[in-house]
C-alpha cells in the first residue's frame, strides 16, 4: 500500500513521512511516530529502487505453492519422476529459456495463484 500510495501521484508531489504514518497507524493500528527519523526510509526496498521488484518474491511464492500442489503433493515429495522432471523443466535450463515456459512444461498447464490464495488465507480450497 505504501508504495503504491507514493509512487501512483499525478504530479509527484507527495509527503512521504505523512503517507508512512498515516498507513502505519492504519495498518497497524498503532497510533503515534515511527519514532525519531524517518520511517519510510527504514524500508530500504522502497527507497532503495527496488519498489517494483520487491513483488517478484510474491510471484516466486505463488509459482512455488502451484508447484508444490500440483505436482508434489499429488504425486508426493519423495516421487523420483517429479523430482526429476522439476529438475529437467524448472533447475536444468536456468536463464536459458523464459522461466514461464518451464514452468508450463512442469504444471502441464498454465500457472494459478489458487494454490498461493488459499495459503495466506484468501481463498478457501475447492
Amino acid at each position: 500500500m505504501f508504495d503504491m500510495a507514493i509512487h501512483n501521484t499525478e504530479d509527484a508531489n507527495v509527503d512521504v513521512e505523512a503517507t508512512y504514518k498515516a498507513l502505519r497507524e492504519q495498518i497497524t493500528r498503532f497510533s503515534g511516530g515511527s519514532g525519531p527519523g524517518c520511517g519510510a526510509a527504514t524500508f530500504g526496498h522502497m527507497m532503495g529502487g527496488y519498489d517494483a521488484g520487491y513483488y517478484g518474491y510474491l510471484w516466486a511464492k505463488s509459482f512455488s505453492a502451484d508447484m508444490y500442489a500440483t505436482r508434489f503433493t499429488k504425486d508426493g515429495i519423495t516421487n523420483a519422476r517429479t523430482g526429476m522432471d522439476y529438475r529437467r523443466e524448472i533447475l536444468c535450463p536456468g536463464g536459458s529459456i523464459d522461466a514461464s515456459v518451464g514452468l508450463e512444461r512442469f504444471l502441464g498447464r498454465a500457472p494459478s495463484s489458487a494454490a498461493f490464495l488459499e495459503s495466506i488465507g484468501v481463498a478457501n480450497s475447492q
